[in-house]
């Protein structure tokens, strides 16, 4: 083996290293167990679970040869959870309808995508619960959206086929790659608490409906979600909240003061 395919083979496992499977809620253990297999099939080693069904003999029955990575598999209890230590999150989904203002890829147009990241930083692939799929709220955590096209006809994938899809794609990608993504980018844990952060200043100054702030915080999450952001971008912003909660703590003491001094004087 020459150094040049030494470097390849170094970069493609580095690659599949950094690729994490989410399984959200999933309702049948034999499809764990398949998509297990799947991502052996492929080479994909990490696996994480949010609340799944018990775990019985026939998931282990359809793992076959990958039941070491049912073994190792992370459990949660929910989805930011499982997502904390990711820093690109990509959710697969089958419904444009709840997602039409965002750009929705195939398995092939983001393996170049998921390259150019894995080199450096942790992807994660989110599936949802093979009934409904991933809610608005968890798309809304995913910087980027995948489909898997399929015939109009019979459109629904099973669960292990849709990661065995996407798993191939990535394992096999040969194409270029985009732009070296060399910094390090925030973890999906800074991002959520930049989120709450923002969330609670917007509604201190009467930005967000407190009886819907979600409407305008998707969309918030997602021009945000567009940006590649580091942890200093997450603190910069962050430190834009601060200084506006604390203008607004402020300015309602100094209304608050001037209040009492006139009810003094009219005393």
């Amino acid at each position: 083996m020459n150094t040049f395919q030494e470097t390849e083979k170094s970069l493609r496992s580095r690659v599949l290293d950094n690729c994490t499977i989410v399984l959200v809620e999933p309702l049948n253990a034999g499809n764990v167990g398949s998509a297990a297999r799947a991502m052996k099939n492929m080479g994909l080693e990490r696996l994480k679970l949010v609340r799944p069904v018990e775990l019985d003999s026939e998931c282990e029955k359809m793992a076959v040869g990958a039941i070491d990575i049912i073994e190792r598999a992370a459990h949660y209890d929910h989805l930011d959870a499982a997502l904390k230590e990711e820093n690109v999150v990509i959710g697969a989904t089958s419904s444009r309808g709840r997602t039409a203002r965002r750009q929705i890829y195939t398995p092939r147009s983001i393996a170049p995508l998921v390259w150019d990241y894995a080199r450096h930083q942790r992807v994660a692939i989110v599936f949802g619960p093979e009934r409904g799929g991933l809610s608005q709220d968890q798309l809304a955590r995913c910087q980027y959206l995948l489909t898997i096209p399929a015939d109009p006809a019979a459109p629904t994938l099973n669960l292990a086929q849709s990661v065995l899809v996407v798993a191939y794609e990535i394992a096999n990608f040969e194409g270029e790659i985009a732009a070296q993504q060399t910094q390090n980018l925030a973890s999906h844990a800074e991002r959520e608490m930049m989120f709450e952060h923002v969330q609670e200043v917007l509604l201190k100054v009467g930005f967000l409906d407190p009886n819907n702030p979600d409407h305008i915080m998707r969309s918030i999450r997602r021009f945000l979600g567009k940006a590649d952001l580091t942890p200093r971008d997450v603190r910069i912003l962050r430190g834009v909240m601060s200084q506006m909660d604390w203008y607004v703590r402020n300015k309602e003491a100094d209304v608050r003061n001037r209040f009492s001094r006139n009810r003094e004087k009219q005393q």
